[in-house]
């Protein structure tokens, strides 16, 4: 017996100096990050680490970042439930040392429950990294960070940069008039979306109407006809090959300078404001996701006529609640809003004399003359 306690004694020690010094399993991989950071387009520095393919980054500099933005939050410490408190909309307060850079503490990462709240609930799903030991700091997840207060995190990949994209304030989306931007705009846009976009390139070839813009800046199905409830079941004839692709697809390989989205005037009929929404929401992701560097504007819907044959279905009033839900979702994605409607519409319609395709030429200098600068 005691030759067996000696030998089970031996073996525990030998398991124990294994599970010491053996390298663990799984362990995270952290290091500094050395991909580039743009907000809103401008480039900025955040101490950033890199754990396990994701970015880490201090709460109290995102707040820093997006303090003059609508996706602006502010931070503070609650001693009694050892938590902190976030308040959305609230202009954050620094407290000195936001924004900046250490040295290297990859090698003292470990994961750590940090309760949170946001707008009074708490947040469990907020998991932390703390990087420092007890004078250091808490990380969080860039990605979990947007979607939790309200802002757009997105990778190029080409450049390494990560891009994060704020809200807008309310009525800050709206595109105001500028001077007029020439063929020269209208040449770095492409125009996504159903039979009134079709028309842009239809008219142009068909009978030589050189204000507005060739087939090849068109991304329509075939048939002419993209209903935004459908969008995902559509494929667009591709320019460039003539094949027919996803709006993803198209987007990855043309990754246009800009794309300009008008949509869901089918909708009206039958969408509610949830679902128009959020099938609006998709294709701007899935856009993002293809080409991160792509301004996207949001296009009104036109007005129509009091001669339009389903009125019953799609009128002046279901489109101009359509709009409010499109401006409404230009500002929350941080999308340009182009309110194309009222360089149309006379007394809330479509005059008769704008019908058939006339009034494209009006859409044509709106958009010169609300112009956006994309470089």
């Amino acid at each position: 017996m005691p030759g067996f306690m000696k030998k089970t004694a031996a073996i525990m020690a030998a398991v124990l100096a294994l599970m010491l010094f053996a390298p663990m399993a799984g362990a995270a991989d952290v290091r500094r990050s050395s991909q580039a950071l743009e907000v809103n387009g401008q480039e900025v520095r955040c101490e950033a680490y890199n754990i396990d393919g994701s970015n880490y980054v201090k709460l109290r500099d995102v707040a820093m970042l997006l303090t003059d933005t609508g996706s602006r939050f502010s931070v503070s410490y609650d001693e009694e439930k050892q938590a902190v408190m976030i308040a959305t909309g609230s202009p954050y307060a620094p407290i000195g040392g936001e924004l900046e850079a250490g040295e290297d503490m990859s090698a003292t990462a470990q994961p750590t429950r940090q309760r949170i709240f946001i707008d009074g609930a708490e947040r469990a799903d907020l998991g932390a990294w703390n990087i420092g030991g007890e004078k250091g700091s808490n990380y969080f997840k860039l990605r979990d960070l947007g979607e939790a207060l309200g802002f757009h995190v997105d990778y190029d990949e080409d450049s390494r940069t990560i891009l994060v994209r704020s809200r807008f304030e309310p009525g800050q989306a709206r595109l105001t008039e500028t001077e007029d931007a020439g063929r020269e705009y209208l040449d770095k846009i492409i125009f996504l979306g159903d039979s009134t976009t079709y028309g842009i390139g239809a008219y142009y070839e068909k009978y030589g109407f050189t204000d507005l813009c060739p087939p090849s800046q068109i991304w329509t199905p075939r048939n002419g006809t993209l209903t935004l409830a459908y969008h995902s079941e559509a494929r667009i004839v591709y320019p460039p090959t003539g094949e027919e692709l996803s709006i993803a697809e198209c987007a990855r390989r043309a990754k246009p300078k800009i794309l300009l989205i008008t949509l869901g005037v089918n909708g009206v009929s039958f969408m509610d404001e949830d679902w128009f929404k959020r099938e609006y929401r998709t294709i701007i992701r899935l856009v993002r996701e293809a080409s991160p560097r792509t301004e996207i504007i949001l296009n009104s819907i036109y007005p129509v006529a009091d001669s339009y044959q389903y009125q019953g279905s799609i009128n002046n009033k279901k489109i101009s609640a359509a709009n409010e839900w499109i401006e409404a979702l230009a500002e929350e994605m941080g999308c340009p809003f182009l309110y194309s409607f009222e360089c149309l519409a006379e007394d809330g319609k479509l005059p008769e004399s704008r019908q058939n395709g006339d009034g494209l030429h009006l859409v044509m200098e709106y958009i010169r003359t609300h112009a956006l600068d994309a470089g």
